[in-house]
């Protein structure tokens, strides 16, 4: 009796594994035939849309002076990091004694003056002696009386030259011209030339090259740079395809050494501009920004990273824009989970930005999207989410 019922123990134990055996190869079959997937549930939300770029830190104030010819620099006022006002001294040159050469011009410019007016007089005198009658004399005169009107018309007759009173005028006015054109000159080179490097406006020396008691000279490097510190600005190369989307007044935001600061698109480029790179020529516009609120961390130089906002939107119907795929019409898309199975929708998107994209249409808060769909993703095929739910 005992004998019996211990087999029938064992039959019903055999019985429980081997459908416990079954009821799992079934599941492990069914599930081995679903896709599995990651979803995200469409939400509503506020959505801001940036362009992320990066440039360089400039001071928004920047006087550069340059030495093109051999100038020996006499005193230098200031140091590399002192803080100057404006009108204030920073180099005395060495300027060129022109006042000599100015007195000889004035004195050419008289003299040339004194030979016109002679002339001038010349003329008049000749002109007034045509104009006296000659009086009737006896056909036998004497040798002293007729030698009298030779002798006065030799006086204003130049037997050396060849030209006519008139041309030799005319010629004397172009000497009087020339002379006040050199006077001018010497005045002007006299006004131009330099003694003192004054600052333009208030701020730091950034760059000294010159040195005190030699002479410098150099097109590429300034003798001494000052720079508004406080009045920075941020340069950015944009692609014209990306420059369509930005505009003055727009909000930034510049990212350095873990800090975040305010800032504003002051100022778009007209025009695009030829940049070399490694892959040749591009076109680029350069875009401005102003930074607002520096606390002395960015000084000019300095590289970082810019984003400016383009669009923002708030309580709107939202995806991951990982979950949107895109046909080679440029049709969009994206699959819902319906009770397991993967159903294709299009969608119609609006402002996106790097990680979120607006729904205008396809899809209701709560649908669940697949996120990153592979190529076994079909409108119709059987998905189980990560986590064994389907």
């Amino acid at each position: 009796m005992e004998n019996k019922k211990s087999i029938w123990i064992w039959i019903v134990v055999l019985i429980i594994v081997v459908a416990s055996i079954y009821f799992i190869s079934v599941k492990n079959k069914e599930a081995g035939s679903a896709v599995e997937v990651t979803v995200s549930k469409v939400e509503k939300g506020d959505l801001v849309s940036l362009f992320s770029t990066s440039g360089v830190v400039e001071s928004k104030s920047k006087q550069e002076f340059y030495i093109f010819s051999p100038t020996k620099v006499l005193k230098v006022y200031v140091s590399v990091g002192d803080q100057v006002k404006k009108g204030d001294r920073l180099l005395e040159l060495e300027t060129q004694d022109l006042s000599i050469q100015y007195q000889i011009a004035k004195k050419q410019l008289e003299m040339a003056q004194i030979q016109l007016e002679a002339l001038k007089n010349l003329k008049q005198k000749q002109t007034e002696q045509s104009q006296i009658p000659t009086p009737s004399l006896p056909q036998q005169a004497p040798a002293s009386e007729q030698s009298i009107p030779h002798q006065t018309q030799a006086q204003f007759q130049q037997p050396t030259s060849s030209l006519s009173l008139d041309d030799q005028i005319k010629l004397q006015e172009k000497q009087v011209e020339i002379a006040e054109l050199n006077l001018k000159s010497i005045q002007q080179n006299m006004n131009k030339m330099q003694k003192y490097v004054t600052a333009d406006f208030d701020g730091t020396v950034t760059s000294l090259n010159a040195k005190e008691n030699n002479y410098f000279t150099s097109t590429q490097f300034p003798a001494i740079t000052v720079e508004d510190l406080q009045n920075l600005q941020v340069v950015l190369d944009v692609n014209p395809y990306d420059a369509v989307n930005l505009s003055e007044g727009q909000q930034a935001y510049i990212h350095f050494a873990g800090k975040t600061f305010e800032g504003k698109v002051n100022k778009i480029s007209p025009t695009a501009v030829k940049v070399m790179s490694q892959t040749g020529g591009d076109s680029v516009v350069k875009v401005y920004v102003d930074i607002l609120n520096n606390d002395g961390t960015i000084k000019p130089g300095f590289k970082v990273d810019v984003d400016i906002k383009i669009g923002e939107k708030k309580d709107i119907i939202k995806i991951p824009s990982e979950s949107i795929v895109t046909d080679k019409n440029g049709n969009e898309f994206v699959y819902v989970v319906e009770n397991g199975i993967a159903k294709q929708r299009k969608v119609k998107t609006g402002l996106t930005s790097d990680l979120e994209t607006e729904i205008l249409e396809g899809v209701n808060v709560g649908d669940k999207v697949i996120l990153n769909p592979s190529a076994a993703i079909k409108d119709g095929v059987k998905v189980m989410t990560k986590g064994g739910k389907e």
